[in-house]
């Protein structure tokens, strides 16, 4: 989902991140967890999400059925402090596991001195919410981002440091969680891939070389080019027609699917066709001096340089 630039709380800058149900694209932001939530946008699935009924360890029933994200209760009998319970603005919605995934913070002030924050994982069904399990962030933390990504909910939190005073966090942690069974079982930070050199660039078509047919060069190399970009996607131009796919890279092997193309009809002296052919026909890749070689089944060599931005 895209970020959207939203208005702010004085101390700077927020977002906002699409929630879509029924159509309504509700916008959710992220600033004070006990801010004015009127500035969330109307939508039916974040109306379902603040009137709901969550579980807690601090209510009597041990339910806090939210009205408009918020449940109060008295601390104790006859006391005049509360337990006030509230659906803060650290909401994402994703996908886990083939099914639409609502990951969410509640704020627990249990009318003393300190503000508890839970994560909660709610399941989409049928248009209906159903919470799967919830686990505990912390004391007067604060909850920068959330999301929901590679089956995964991310959180960036600002935690207590070993010297820091309980109102005022100042540490930076970054956070993981995987839906283990219906359980949410706090995991190590997915390791970063590291980009191979090849991707990223764009790589103009120098020649190809075969022993039995000499060299075979394009007078406009910029006309023919291939991307592979960092999420496995291929990009392709080949002279007047534009293609795309997938690609694998296993240390010095590759392997380049083009999965759809336009249709064009190029000059009679185009050499599209033979341009995706040898695309096709990579096993292999190197780097040499800059250049692109691209090992072909046949034993050829295909020869790419980064093309001129």
């Amino acid at each position: 989902m895209e970020w959207i630039p939203t208005g702010g709380s004085p101390t700077g800058r927020r977002f906002a991140r699409g929630c879509l149900a029924a159509g309504t694209l509700v916008l959710l932001t992220i600033a004070d967890p006990f801010g004015d939530m009127t500035a969330w946008a109307d939508g039916e699935c974040l109306t379902a999400l603040r009137n709901m009924t969550y579980p807690s360890e601090w209510t009597r029933s041990g339910q806090a059925p939210l009205v408009n994200g918020v449940y109060e209760e008295p601390a104790a009998p006859d006391s005049a402090s509360k337990i006030v319970i509230r659906l803060t603005d650290s909401l994402a919605v994703g996908t886990i596991g083939d099914q639409t995934m609502a990951a969410l913070v509640i704020a627990t002030d249990p009318g003393g001195s300190g503000v508890f924050f839970d994560l909660y994982l709610v399941r989409q069904r049928e248009n209906r919410w159903s919470v799967v399990d919830r686990a505990r962030l912390g004391d007067r933390i604060r909850v920068n981002t959330i999301e929901v990504e590679r089956e995964l909910v991310g959180l960036d939190l600002t935690v207590h440091g070993p010297s820091d005073r309980v109102c005022c966090p100042t540490r930076r942690s970054r956070v993981h969680y995987a839906l283990q069974g219906e359980r949410l079982v706090k995991v190590n930070e997915p390791e970063e891939k590291t980009m191979s050199p090849i991707e990223g660039p764009v790589w103009a078509w120098h020649y190809t070389a075969r022993i039995d047919v000499g060299r075979t060069a394009p007078t406009e190399p910029w006309h023919y080019t291939l991307r592979l970009g960092p999420d496995g996607q291929l990009n392709v131009r080949a002279d007047c027609n534009r293609a795309g796919g997938r690609y694998r890279l296993e240390g010095s092997h590759l392997t380049l699917s083009v999965t759809h193309s336009t249709r064009a009809a190029c000059p009679p002296e185009s050499l599209d066709r033979q341009f995706l052919e040898d695309l096709a026909a990579g096993i292999t890749w190197r780097l040499e001096a800059g250049n692109l070689h691209l090992g072909l089944t046949d034993g050829g060599t295909m020869v790419l340089t980064v093309a001129n931005q």
